[in-house]
This record gives C-alpha cells, structure tokens and sequence, in this order.
C-alpha cells in the first residue's frame, strides 16, 4: 500500500497506512494526532514502518520509561524490516543507529534516503531535526534541496527548505520559500517560523510583528513547542523594540503555560525570561515556577542546548541539588554521549553552563572566563542562530557588569551594523558608548 506522499509501506491494513499518515502530518506540520500509531503497530507487527514510528513516539515522551517504550517499538521494526522494502529498511536502520548513538550510520541512512527517495519526506524531516542539533546547518539544507523537486506542490517542503536557507544565511531565498509554502497552506507554522527568523535577523520588527500577529490564529492547533515557539519569536521582536509590557504579558499569557512539564516549553520560557531579565525588565518571581518544573524533569542530558537553559533556570531559582545533579549529569556525558557530540559537551556546553551559573550568581569575571573558550564552537550544541544569540548576549553582559566598555563596544557596534539597529540594541550601544568615552 501507498502513504500520502506515495511511498511503499509493506502493510495490507487501512487502518495502519491511516495511523501512519497522520503520525506524518503531525510531525512534519507539528500537530499532536500522534497516539494513533501504537495501537496501528499493536495490530500490524509486521509494518516496519508503524513500529519505527512507534519508536520515535517513545522518544518523544519526556517520562522514565520513554527507552522502554521506544525499544518495544524499534526491536518490533528489526524483526519486520527482513520482510520489508528498502526505504523502510533504511529508515529503520537511520532510526535503530540514532537510538544507539551512532548518529554518523543514521545521518548517513537519512542521506540515502533522501537521494534514492525524495517522496519520504518524513525521513527527510527526521534528518534536519538530527542536523540541527547538530548544529549542521548545511546538511538540513542539503536534505530540503534533494526531496524539493519530488514536492513543488507540498508546503511543508518549501517550509522546511525555506529554514535551511535561514540558517544558511540565504535569507532572500529562505523568505522567498517561506512565503510561497503559506500561500499554498496558511497553517504552515515552519514556515510561519522561517520568515520571523528572518526579519528578526535583518531588524525588520514591526514587520515580524505584523507577519506573525496575523498569522497567530493558526497555531492554536499545534503541538506545544510549535505554539509557544512562534509566540516567543512574537515576544521577541516586541521585547527588541522595547516593549517590554507587551512582550512580558505574551510569555504569561502563550509562551508559558501550554505545557509546562515539556522541554522544549520550559525552553522557549527560560530564553525569552533571561532575554527580558538582560533587558533590565523586573520578571518578579516568574523563575521560581520555571525552575519547579525543571527540577521535576527525569529527562535530561538529550541535547547540550537544552541542558545549558535548564541549568540557568536552576541557578536563579535557587535549586542547589538539582543544579549540581544536572552538571554532574553533564560531566558523564563527556564518556557517554555519542562519538559526534562529546565535544561539544567537553568543551562548549560544560564550560558555558559553570559560566551561566556565575553569572546568576554575580560572579561576571567568573562567567566571561569559562564562556570565553566556548564562545567560538557555539554553534556545536544545536540551537538555531536566533536562540544562540542569548549566549552572545551574556558574554557582553559580563563584559559590561565589570566596566569593560572598551570590550564589549565592537561587539555592539556589530549588532547594530548587522541587525540595521533595532531599539534594544542601538540603545544599549549609545549607553556604552558614552561610558566608554566618559
């Protein structure tokens, strides 16, 4: 039988090519019509596909048992994928290689995937995802530019190929993508996301503001990291025009709340509150919520990225414990973590994550030391340009806390120059320029 995009699934069950196209739908459009495929690969063992997807699933659950759940799930596919094609044997393989932390045989898998079966966009996906928490932002555009032609007509394509050129710093090309998949689908939150990246970049606020305000309807019905995150990028271009009010009211009110117990939420809520705090906004006691649900998480040392943000949360929120069981976490993680990402564990997000924690404890000579070797492999723990650019943004503000006008002065006059001086900025650099020269 077919899936949506006309893809062999090895599977005589409706029922099973149904739960499948939905898991895809929801992955690829960051819906939540996911559940479905357990119960399908429950009736149909044999779909190697199902159970693979099956698997993802478990992963995507932030609970104790999550590997438990994925591996029934991938050890199901295993046995399946002798009876299957070869798409769905490398899919499982891409999927089984990143389980084991062989991230270099699932990239490689996802590559092949993506040459030799463009119309697997689903795999496709899954690969930038991979990419990108890499940091690798050229490997996610190489991924969109080999399904593109396959999908002209599939919005999501262009909206996925329209991040790569993002990140990729093609940012006509990426706006130009990224409008054309709204046009073909208005509910295209990716590419909805894709344009705020950037006219953020290139200081077009009140343009972003327009973009994504009128387009805000349509995010109420994705999953809760696609929801809070294109508030945030919301929040964010009113938080760089100064409008601090407006932007403190969007992290109660959408970026804060959705589902507090999930990553990628705490996440968005961390960035945009240490953004507004570097602002000069008094956030009262919004910290101590935050760090309460970072300190109940049982999922941790997944991504660099995200454990540094975590560890901040529980620096300001005063949760000693847990802080020091995060960072000894962390620590293993330069053993323990797959071959392609212990470096950067060891030498950006353990150094960078001790200068975080002095940072929120005053200590800004301490923090400018430790995040001064990090500074330059940033972007090895993942992240995108926009999120990473928190992390430059402390650096100054270490060097502005201990007087170092002198420092930090070219660094701000960069911003301005290169982000066309949106009100945050340009303030703060005529600031620190009148105290340099003072």
């Amino acid at each position: 039988m077919k899936d949506l995009y006309g893809n062999d699934v090895t599977t005589q069950s409706e029922k099973t090519i149904d739960a499948i196209n939905r898991f895809t739908t929801s992955l690829i459009g960051y819906g939540t019509d996911f559940a479905a495929i357990f119960e399908a690969s429950d009736e149909d063992p044999n779909c190697a596909v199902a159970a693979t997807l099956g698997g993802i699933l478990g992963l995507f659950i932030e609970t104790p048992d999550r590997l438990e759940i994925a591996d029934k799930y991938f050890n199901r596919a295993l046995e399946a994928a002798a009876m299957s094609t070869e798409r769905e044997q490398l899919l499982v393989e891409a999927m089984w290689a990143s389980r084991q932390g062989d991230l270099k045989k699932s990239l490689g898998c996802f590559r092949k995937l993506a040459a030799l079966y463009p119309r697997d966009l689903l795999s496709a996906k899954m690969g930038q995802t991979h990419y990108f928490n890499l940091g690798d932002d050229e490997g996610m555009l190489w991924l969109a530019d080999q399904v593109i032609d396959a999908h002209q007509e599939t919005a999501y394509a262009h909206g996925m190929r329209a991040f790569g050129l993002e990140q990729m710093s093609q940012l006509e090309e990426a706006e130009e993508a990224a409008r054309r998949a709204t046009e073909m689908q208005r509910c295209e939150p990716w590419a909805h996301h894709a344009v705020a990246h950037v006219m953020v970049t290139q200081g077009r606020h009140e343009e972003g503001i327009d973009w994504m305000s009128s387009l805000s309807g349509e995010w109420d019905g994705c999953n809760s990291f696609m929801y809070t995150h294109n508030w945030w990028h919301l929040a964010l271009f009113h938080l760089e025009r100064e409008e601090f009010k407006k932007a403190l009211t969007l992290y109660d009110t959408h970026v804060w709340g959705r589902d507090k117990t999930y990553s990628q939420d705490q996440i968005n809520a961390i960035s945009l509150l240490w953004r507004l705090e570097i602002a000069g906004v008094d956030v009262g006691d919004r910290w101590t919520d935050v760090a309460n649900y970072v300190s109940d998480r049982s999922f941790v040392q997944d991504q660099p990225f995200l454990d540094m943000q975590y560890a901040f949360a529980l620096a300001r929120g005063g949760k000693e414990l847990e802080l020091n069981n995060l960072l000894a976490g962390m620590e293993m993680m330069t053993v323990d973590a797959p071959q392609m990402t212990r470096g950067a564990w060891e030498d950006v997000a353990i150094p960078a994550t001790r200068a975080f924690v002095a940072y929120a404890d005053g200590d800004y000579a301490g923090a400018e030391e430790l995040l001064a070797p990090a500074r330059e492999n940033m972007q090895s723990i993942g992240g995108s340009h926009a999120q990473r650019d928190l992390f430059e943004q402390v650096w100054i503000q270490s060097l502005l806390r201990q007087n170092k006008f002198d420092e930090a002065l070219p660094l701000l006059q960069a911003r301005v120059d290169f982000r066309k001086a949106p009100e945050l900025d340009l303030h703060l650099f005529e600031k620190v320029k009148a105290a340099a020269s003072a």
